[in-house]
């Protein structure tokens, strides 16, 4: 069965949005640094390896799980060819397998870095996930996890816009396709409440360790004035103090595992 991202240009989604991805690679560098042991990362929903430049040079083994095989062969075409490669002990240290954030296709306990970037989204229930990316864990491991934040600043002034003066306490996830895109059958996109996925993460197991607000200036005009150079060094200085009040458009959670095996 194939991915919907099978047949979706995912590389050129990401031309023009190189304040996206520093402000997100910004975030897991920040992460990285508080992870003392990096044997081996998981990184699930790897796409055509867009991340793997910020953590393939610091950990002995790198595995990249995508439900697309069409993105996993353009992962692997660029980063067989990704200058600094030669850092890693040995190309094998990187493999690529089909799958996906609910069925894992590797043991239980056999990484201690799991990284998952803008797959929850997708998810209607990520409790699933959290589950099994517990599983692959080694004790005492680490998640390093994004998701779309429901109760973003911009999204909070809407609602009080309208009336809507109890969205903030409201758990249940946001759906963002329009309904044209549910009738044809479009991937599922949902903006979820941070508390939502703080619960189920501890429910899980996990233990949170920082919140970091990332793309807190993700606004066109912002966009258009400052460069990105100058929009990284302000998110820089931005993604922790703001992590307090959720403001940006994405949360990133750096979470550990109980190093009581389960």
């Amino acid at each position: 069965m194939g991915s919907y991202y099978d047949d979706f240009d995912y590389q050129s989604y990401w031309i023009g949005r190189k304040y996206e991805d520093g402000v997100e690679k910004l975030a897991i560098k920040k992460f990285l640094k508080r992870i003392p042991q990096k044997d081996s990362l998981i990184d699930i929903g790897a796409g055509f390896g867009r991340l793997a430049e910020v953590y393939v040079s610091s950990f002995n083994r790198c595995l990249l799980v995508d439900p697309s095989k069409e993105l996993l062969g353009q992962a692997e075409l660029s980063l067989r060819n990704l200058r600094g490669l030669k850092r890693l002990r040995s190309l094998k240290s990187l493999t690529f397998r089909v799958g996906n954030a609910e069925r894992l296709p590797v043991e239980s306990e056999s990484f201690n870095v799991a990284l998952v970037v803008r797959v929850i989204h997708h998810l209607e229930k990520p409790e699933q996930a959290f589950r099994e990316i517990y599983r692959v864990l080694k004790p005492g491991g680490f998640l390093i996890l994004e998701f779309a934040n429901k109760i973003h600043f911009r999204a909070r002034i809407r609602a009080w816009l309208k009336g809507d003066f109890s969205f903030s306490r409201n758990l249940f996830p946001q759906e963002q396709r329009t309904s044209e895109s549910i009738k044809a059958g479009k991937i599922v996109f949902l903006n979820h409440h941070p508390e939502t996925i703080r619960n189920e993460l501890k429910k899980t197991g996990f233990v949170i360790m920082e919140i970091l607000s990332v793309s807190n200036f993700r606004l066109p005009l912002i966009k258009t004035l400052l460069p990105p150079p100058a929009l990284l060094f302000l998110e820089n200085f931005c993604q922790k103090p703001l992590a307090k009040i959720y403001f940006g458009p994405s949360i990133f959670v750096l979470a550990q595992k109980l190093k009581v095996s389960s």
